[in-house]
Protein backbone atom coordinates (compact mmCIF):
# COMPACT_ATOMS: atom_id res chain seq x y z
CA UNK A 1 0.00 0.00 0.00
CA UNK A 2 0.92 3.47 -0.54
CA UNK A 3 1.13 4.64 3.36
CA UNK A 4 3.02 7.02 5.05
CA UNK A 5 3.82 5.73 8.28
CA UNK A 6 4.94 1.69 6.71
CA UNK A 7 6.80 -0.29 9.28
CA UNK A 8 8.15 -2.88 6.96
CA UNK A 9 11.16 -1.41 6.80
CA UNK A 10 11.64 -1.46 10.29
CA UNK A 11 10.41 -5.17 10.53
CA UNK A 12 13.60 -5.91 8.61
CA UNK A 13 15.92 -3.81 10.88
CA UNK A 14 15.23 -4.24 14.79
CA UNK A 15 12.03 -4.34 15.24
CA UNK A 16 11.30 -7.91 14.14
CA UNK A 17 14.12 -8.92 16.25
CA UNK A 18 12.45 -7.22 19.77
CA UNK A 19 9.30 -8.66 18.52
CA UNK A 20 10.97 -12.34 18.31
CA UNK A 21 11.70 -11.66 21.75
CA UNK A 22 8.50 -10.46 23.36
CA UNK A 23 6.08 -11.33 21.96
CA UNK A 24 6.57 -15.51 23.39
CA UNK A 25 6.50 -14.68 26.50
CA UNK A 26 3.07 -12.19 25.96
CA UNK A 27 -0.56 -12.65 26.57
CA UNK A 28 -1.94 -11.30 23.80
CA UNK A 29 -0.08 -8.16 21.13
CA UNK A 30 -1.86 -5.22 20.91
CA UNK A 31 -1.72 -2.56 17.99
CA UNK A 32 -3.87 0.49 18.68
CA UNK A 33 -2.60 2.53 16.09
CA UNK A 34 -2.65 0.00 13.24
CA UNK A 35 -2.79 1.84 10.23
CA UNK A 36 -2.07 -0.77 7.31
CA UNK A 37 -1.79 -3.39 9.99
CA UNK A 38 1.84 -4.15 8.70
CA UNK A 39 3.01 -5.20 12.72
CA UNK A 40 0.08 -6.76 13.63
CA UNK A 41 0.07 -8.66 10.91
CA UNK A 42 3.45 -10.30 10.99
CA UNK A 43 3.01 -11.01 14.66
CA UNK A 44 -0.45 -12.93 13.82
CA UNK A 45 1.54 -14.57 10.92
CA UNK A 46 4.67 -15.80 12.68
CA UNK A 47 3.20 -16.31 16.50
CA UNK A 48 0.21 -18.24 17.88
CA UNK A 49 -0.85 -15.24 20.30
CA UNK A 50 -3.88 -13.60 19.63
CA UNK A 51 -3.77 -9.94 17.88
CA UNK A 52 -5.83 -6.98 18.78
CA UNK A 53 -5.55 -4.61 16.12
CA UNK A 54 -7.63 -1.13 16.08
CA UNK A 55 -7.46 2.14 14.92
CA UNK A 56 -9.73 5.21 14.94
CA UNK A 57 -10.80 4.68 10.99
CA UNK A 58 -12.30 2.31 9.28
CA UNK A 59 -10.14 1.71 6.60
CA UNK A 60 -7.32 -0.01 8.95
CA UNK A 61 -10.18 -2.24 10.56
CA UNK A 62 -11.29 -3.40 7.01
CA UNK A 63 -7.83 -4.53 5.76
CA UNK A 64 -7.20 -5.96 9.45
CA UNK A 65 -10.59 -8.24 8.94
CA UNK A 66 -9.47 -9.49 5.64
CA UNK A 67 -6.14 -10.74 7.52
CA UNK A 68 -6.74 -11.89 11.00
CA UNK A 69 -9.70 -14.24 10.61
CA UNK A 70 -7.15 -16.38 8.01
CA UNK A 71 -6.77 -19.62 9.62
CA UNK A 72 -6.36 -21.48 5.83
CA UNK A 73 -5.89 -20.32 2.04
CA UNK A 74 -8.79 -19.56 1.19
CA UNK A 75 -10.14 -20.36 -2.40
CA UNK A 76 -11.18 -17.02 -4.06
CA UNK A 77 -12.37 -18.79 -7.44
CA UNK A 78 -16.10 -17.91 -7.12
CA UNK A 79 -15.47 -14.85 -5.76
CA UNK A 80 -13.65 -13.67 -8.99
CA UNK A 81 -16.22 -15.25 -11.34
CA UNK A 82 -19.27 -13.67 -8.61
CA UNK A 83 -17.86 -10.13 -7.98
CA UNK A 84 -14.90 -9.61 -10.18
CA UNK A 85 -16.00 -10.50 -13.30
CA UNK A 86 -20.05 -9.36 -12.56
CA UNK A 87 -19.07 -5.72 -11.74
CA UNK A 88 -15.89 -5.45 -14.59
CA UNK A 89 -19.30 -6.32 -17.15
CA UNK A 90 -21.32 -3.96 -15.78
CA UNK A 91 -18.34 -1.28 -15.94
CA UNK A 92 -18.27 -1.41 -19.58
CA UNK A 93 -21.93 -1.80 -20.35
CA UNK A 94 -22.82 0.94 -17.81
CA UNK A 95 -23.99 4.37 -19.90
CA UNK A 96 -21.18 6.14 -17.70
CA UNK A 97 -18.58 4.97 -19.26
CA UNK A 98 -18.43 7.23 -23.02
CA UNK A 99 -15.62 8.00 -25.25
CA UNK A 100 -13.83 9.49 -22.84
CA UNK A 101 -12.68 6.81 -20.94
CA UNK A 102 -11.51 5.09 -24.29
CA UNK A 103 -8.90 6.77 -25.14
CA UNK A 104 -5.86 4.44 -25.76
CA UNK A 105 -2.85 7.36 -25.46
CA UNK A 106 -4.45 11.21 -25.27
CA UNK A 107 -2.72 13.53 -26.99
CA UNK A 108 -3.37 16.42 -24.86
CA UNK A 109 -3.22 14.69 -21.27
CA UNK A 110 -4.62 18.29 -19.42
CA UNK A 111 -7.62 18.44 -21.84
CA UNK A 112 -8.21 14.82 -21.19
CA UNK A 113 -8.14 14.84 -17.38
CA UNK A 114 -10.48 17.91 -17.54
CA UNK A 115 -13.02 16.10 -20.03
CA UNK A 116 -12.51 13.32 -17.29
CA UNK A 117 -13.79 15.21 -14.32
CA UNK A 118 -16.80 17.09 -16.11
CA UNK A 119 -17.84 13.66 -17.14
CA UNK A 120 -17.95 12.61 -13.37
CA UNK A 121 -20.07 15.25 -12.20
CA UNK A 122 -22.72 13.19 -14.02
CA UNK A 123 -24.86 12.38 -11.18
CA UNK A 124 -24.31 8.31 -9.44
CA UNK A 125 -26.38 6.36 -7.28
CA UNK A 126 -23.98 3.46 -8.13
CA UNK A 127 -21.79 4.66 -5.23
CA UNK A 128 -19.50 7.41 -3.89
CA UNK A 129 -16.65 7.69 -6.10
CA UNK A 130 -17.14 8.28 -9.35
CA UNK A 131 -18.96 11.79 -7.86
CA UNK A 132 -16.07 12.49 -5.34
CA UNK A 133 -12.87 10.90 -6.96
CA UNK A 134 -13.73 10.49 -10.33
CA UNK A 135 -11.06 12.39 -13.17
CA UNK A 136 -8.82 12.66 -9.76
CA UNK A 137 -7.51 10.20 -7.91
CA UNK A 138 -9.02 7.67 -10.65
CA UNK A 139 -10.14 7.53 -14.17
CA UNK A 140 -13.90 7.65 -14.54
CA UNK A 141 -13.22 3.84 -15.92
CA UNK A 142 -11.73 2.99 -12.50
CA UNK A 143 -14.05 5.30 -10.72
CA UNK A 144 -16.68 3.63 -11.91
CA UNK A 145 -15.60 -0.38 -11.43
CA UNK A 146 -14.52 0.34 -8.06
CA UNK A 147 -18.57 1.85 -7.34
CA UNK A 148 -19.91 -1.33 -8.63
CA UNK A 149 -17.17 -3.41 -7.00
CA UNK A 150 -18.80 -2.07 -3.67
CA UNK A 151 -22.05 -2.37 -4.49
CA UNK A 152 -21.61 -5.93 -5.42
CA UNK A 153 -20.09 -6.76 -3.06
CA UNK A 154 -20.05 -10.83 -1.63
CA UNK A 155 -22.76 -11.13 1.14
CA UNK A 156 -21.25 -13.98 2.67
CA UNK A 157 -19.27 -12.66 5.42
CA UNK A 158 -15.66 -14.17 5.07
CA UNK A 159 -16.13 -13.46 1.53
CA UNK A 160 -17.05 -9.84 2.17
CA UNK A 161 -14.60 -9.11 4.19
CA UNK A 162 -11.54 -10.61 1.62
CA UNK A 163 -13.10 -8.46 -0.45
CA UNK A 164 -13.37 -4.98 0.87
CA UNK A 165 -9.72 -5.50 1.75
CA UNK A 166 -8.81 -6.25 -1.79
CA UNK A 167 -10.35 -3.01 -3.23
CA UNK A 168 -8.75 -0.52 -0.55
CA UNK A 169 -5.52 -2.08 -1.19
CA UNK A 170 -6.26 -1.73 -4.87
CA UNK A 171 -7.41 1.86 -4.74
CA UNK A 172 -4.27 2.54 -2.32
CA UNK A 173 -1.83 1.17 -5.40
CA UNK A 174 -3.57 2.32 -8.55
CA UNK A 175 -4.72 6.07 -6.56
CA UNK A 176 -3.15 9.07 -8.95
CA UNK A 177 -1.62 10.65 -6.04
CA UNK A 178 2.22 10.57 -4.50
CA UNK A 179 3.05 8.16 -1.55
CA UNK A 180 -0.57 8.35 -0.15
CA UNK A 181 -4.20 9.61 -0.91
CA UNK A 182 -3.54 12.87 0.23
CA UNK A 183 -4.47 14.74 -3.03
CA UNK A 184 -4.55 13.66 -6.68
CA UNK A 185 -1.77 14.83 -8.81
CA UNK A 186 -2.34 17.94 -10.81
CA UNK A 187 -2.00 17.97 -14.53
CA UNK A 188 0.52 20.65 -15.94
CA UNK A 189 2.00 21.91 -18.74
CA UNK A 190 5.62 21.20 -17.85
CA UNK A 191 7.54 17.92 -16.20
CA UNK A 192 6.36 14.57 -16.00
CA UNK A 193 3.15 14.28 -13.82
CA UNK A 194 1.41 13.75 -16.94
CA UNK A 195 2.97 10.46 -17.75
CA UNK A 196 2.17 9.56 -13.98
CA UNK A 197 -1.35 10.35 -14.03
CA UNK A 198 -1.69 8.11 -17.51
CA UNK A 199 0.11 5.52 -15.75
CA UNK A 200 -2.67 5.41 -13.30
CA UNK A 201 -4.87 5.70 -15.16
CA UNK A 202 -4.67 3.26 -17.80
CA UNK A 203 -4.13 0.50 -14.78
CA UNK A 204 -7.02 -2.14 -14.76
CA UNK A 205 -8.88 -1.88 -11.76
CA UNK A 206 -10.02 -5.42 -11.95
CA UNK A 207 -7.30 -7.06 -13.00
CA UNK A 208 -5.16 -5.51 -9.60
CA UNK A 209 -8.33 -6.19 -7.55
CA UNK A 210 -7.82 -9.93 -8.42
CA UNK A 211 -4.06 -10.04 -7.96
CA UNK A 212 -5.04 -8.24 -4.37
CA UNK A 213 -7.53 -10.60 -3.89
CA UNK A 214 -5.42 -13.45 -4.10
CA UNK A 215 -2.40 -12.24 -2.18
CA UNK A 216 -4.30 -12.12 0.87
CA UNK A 217 -6.35 -15.14 0.75
CA UNK A 218 -2.76 -16.65 0.93
CA UNK A 219 -1.96 -14.70 4.14
CA UNK A 220 -2.59 -17.08 7.03
CA UNK A 221 -2.41 -16.60 10.75
CA UNK A 222 -1.89 -18.80 13.72
CA UNK A 223 -4.28 -17.66 15.90
CA UNK A 224 -7.55 -15.60 14.71
CA UNK A 225 -7.40 -11.83 16.13
CA UNK A 226 -10.32 -9.11 16.38
CA UNK A 227 -10.08 -6.11 15.35
CA UNK A 228 -11.79 -2.01 16.74
CA UNK A 229 -12.48 1.00 15.63
CA UNK A 230 -11.67 3.15 19.14
CA UNK A 231 -9.13 5.50 20.32
CA UNK A 232 -5.98 4.27 21.96
CA UNK A 233 -7.47 5.74 25.67
CA UNK A 234 -10.78 4.14 25.12
CA UNK A 235 -8.98 0.93 23.77
CA UNK A 236 -6.56 0.67 26.98
CA UNK A 237 -8.99 1.20 29.06
CA UNK A 238 -11.44 -1.65 27.65
CA UNK A 239 -9.37 -3.91 26.54
CA UNK A 240 -5.71 -3.46 27.84
CA UNK A 241 -5.11 -6.66 30.36
CA UNK A 242 -1.65 -6.95 32.40
CA UNK A 243 1.18 -9.35 30.53
CA UNK A 244 -0.09 -8.08 27.53
CA UNK A 245 2.41 -6.64 24.71
CA UNK A 246 1.19 -3.26 23.46
CA UNK A 247 2.88 -1.76 20.14
CA UNK A 248 2.80 1.92 20.01
CA UNK A 249 3.42 3.86 16.51
CA UNK A 250 0.79 7.12 17.10
CA UNK A 251 1.31 9.97 15.05
CA UNK A 252 4.15 12.33 14.70
CA UNK A 253 2.58 15.04 12.02
CA UNK A 254 0.96 17.71 12.95
CA UNK A 255 -1.61 17.33 10.03
CA UNK A 256 -4.64 14.74 10.66
CA UNK A 257 -3.85 11.17 9.46
CA UNK A 258 -7.39 11.25 8.48
CA UNK A 259 -6.96 14.38 5.97
CA UNK A 260 -4.41 11.83 4.33
CA UNK A 261 -6.74 8.07 3.98
CA UNK A 262 -9.97 9.85 3.36
CA UNK A 263 -10.50 7.94 0.05
CA UNK A 264 -9.53 4.57 1.48
CA UNK A 265 -12.02 5.37 4.06
CA UNK A 266 -14.75 6.38 1.51
CA UNK A 267 -14.04 2.75 0.03
CA UNK A 268 -14.49 1.19 4.13
CA UNK A 269 -17.59 2.82 4.75
CA UNK A 270 -19.16 2.84 1.34
CA UNK A 271 -20.05 6.31 1.09
CA UNK A 272 -19.06 9.97 1.03
CA UNK A 273 -20.42 13.60 1.63
CA UNK A 274 -20.15 16.03 -0.37
CA UNK A 275 -16.09 16.67 -1.27
CA UNK A 276 -14.25 20.21 -1.99
CA UNK A 277 -11.30 21.21 -2.90
CA UNK A 278 -8.03 19.84 -4.51
CA UNK A 279 -7.80 17.55 -2.53
CA UNK A 280 -11.21 15.94 -2.69
CA UNK A 281 -11.98 16.00 1.21
CA UNK A 282 -15.27 15.00 2.25
CA UNK A 283 -16.58 17.58 5.61
CA UNK A 284 -14.29 17.78 8.60
CA UNK A 285 -16.85 16.33 10.90
CA UNK A 286 -16.32 13.12 8.20
CA UNK A 287 -12.69 12.61 9.44
CA UNK A 288 -11.38 11.16 12.35
CA UNK A 289 -9.18 13.67 14.69
CA UNK A 290 -6.61 12.38 16.95
CA UNK A 291 -4.69 14.49 19.93
CA UNK A 292 -1.50 13.52 19.13
CA UNK A 293 -1.75 15.19 15.79
CA UNK A 294 -2.90 18.39 17.50
CA UNK A 295 0.45 20.21 18.83
CA UNK A 296 -1.81 21.71 21.64
CA UNK A 297 -2.63 17.82 22.71
CA UNK A 298 -0.27 15.77 22.11
CA UNK A 299 2.11 15.85 25.06
CA UNK A 300 -1.27 15.14 27.43
CA UNK A 301 -2.26 12.69 25.23
CA UNK A 302 1.24 10.77 25.20
CA UNK A 303 1.17 11.42 29.47
CA UNK A 304 -2.22 10.12 29.55
CA UNK A 305 -2.10 6.89 27.02
CA UNK A 306 1.37 6.13 28.97
CA UNK A 307 0.18 6.91 32.56
CA UNK A 308 -2.91 3.89 31.95
CA UNK A 309 -1.06 1.19 30.26
CA UNK A 310 1.58 1.13 33.09
CA UNK A 311 -1.72 1.06 35.46
CA UNK A 312 -2.39 -1.90 33.29
CA UNK A 313 0.76 -3.51 34.12
CA UNK A 314 1.24 -3.42 30.07
CA UNK A 315 4.62 -4.03 28.73
CA UNK A 316 5.05 -1.55 25.61
CA UNK A 317 7.21 -1.55 22.44
CA UNK A 318 7.30 2.18 21.21
CA UNK A 319 8.31 3.53 18.09
CA UNK A 320 8.75 7.01 17.00
CA UNK A 321 11.17 9.53 14.76
CA UNK A 322 14.18 10.74 17.64
CA UNK A 323 13.86 14.06 16.24
CA UNK A 324 11.35 17.01 17.14
CA UNK A 325 8.15 16.10 14.81
CA UNK A 326 5.56 18.74 13.60
CA UNK A 327 3.29 17.24 16.36
CA UNK A 328 5.38 19.38 18.86
CA UNK A 329 6.58 15.41 20.04
CA UNK A 330 10.23 14.35 19.77
CA UNK A 331 12.17 10.88 20.96
CA UNK A 332 13.22 13.17 24.06
CA UNK A 333 9.40 14.04 24.91
CA UNK A 334 8.37 10.00 24.50
CA UNK A 335 11.23 9.18 26.99
CA UNK A 336 10.93 11.69 29.54
CA UNK A 337 7.28 11.00 29.68
CA UNK A 338 7.44 7.04 29.78
CA UNK A 339 10.41 7.27 32.43
CA UNK A 340 7.98 8.13 35.42
CA UNK A 341 5.97 5.23 34.46
CA UNK A 342 8.14 2.63 33.23
CA UNK A 343 11.54 0.99 33.44
CA UNK A 344 13.25 1.58 29.86
CA UNK A 345 14.62 -1.68 29.34
CA UNK A 346 16.00 -1.14 25.57
CA UNK A 347 16.45 1.39 23.66
CA UNK A 348 17.36 1.19 19.86
CA UNK A 349 18.30 3.81 17.54
CA UNK A 350 19.69 2.00 14.22
CA UNK A 351 16.59 1.95 12.45
CA UNK A 352 16.99 4.40 9.87
CA UNK A 353 14.16 5.74 6.61
CA UNK A 354 12.43 8.14 5.84
CA UNK A 355 8.76 9.73 6.45
CA UNK A 356 6.48 11.45 5.06
CA UNK A 357 6.66 15.57 5.91
CA UNK A 358 2.84 15.65 4.94
CA UNK A 359 2.55 18.50 1.96
CA UNK A 360 6.14 18.95 0.93
CA UNK A 361 7.03 19.58 -2.35
CA UNK A 362 10.53 19.41 -2.82
CA UNK A 363 10.72 23.42 -3.41
CA UNK A 364 9.89 25.27 -0.02
CA UNK A 365 10.65 21.90 1.75
CA UNK A 366 10.94 18.32 1.34
CA UNK A 367 8.04 16.04 0.77
CA UNK A 368 10.73 12.93 2.80
CA UNK A 369 13.05 13.50 5.46
CA UNK A 370 15.93 11.41 6.77
CA UNK A 371 14.20 9.20 9.88
CA UNK A 372 16.67 7.99 13.03
CA UNK A 373 13.69 5.44 14.64
CA UNK A 374 13.36 5.21 18.65
CA UNK A 375 12.79 2.06 19.49
CA UNK A 376 12.24 1.49 23.41
CA UNK A 377 10.71 -1.60 25.61
CA UNK A 378 9.18 -0.63 28.38
CA UNK A 379 8.98 -2.59 31.54
CA UNK A 380 5.94 -1.04 33.99
CA UNK A 381 7.44 0.20 37.24
CA UNK A 382 6.46 -1.57 40.41
CA UNK A 383 4.35 1.59 41.47
CA UNK A 384 3.32 4.01 39.41
CA UNK A 385 2.92 7.78 40.22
Amino acid sequence: MKYMGSKKYMLKNGLSELLNQEVPSANRFIDPFAGSGAVAFHVAKNFEIEVILSDTQDYSIALGEGVLGNLKKIDVTSIKKDWIESSRGLTNRSKKYVSVCDVNNPEDIIEFVFAARKNCELKSKIGPIWNAYGGHYFSPHQALGIDYLLKNLPKNPQQRRLALAALIRTASKLASAPGHTAQPLQPKSEGNVNKLIWSAWKRDIFDQVSTELENISSEIVLKAGKCRVIDVNNMVDKFVKKGDLVFLDPPYSGVQYSRFYHVLETIARGDCGPVEGVGRYPSLSERPQSKFSNVGQSKAALEDMLYKLSRKQANVIFTFPAGKCSNGLSGLDIKNVAKKYFDIEDERHHVHGSFSTMGGNNKNRPHKIDSNELLLLLRPKTTSV
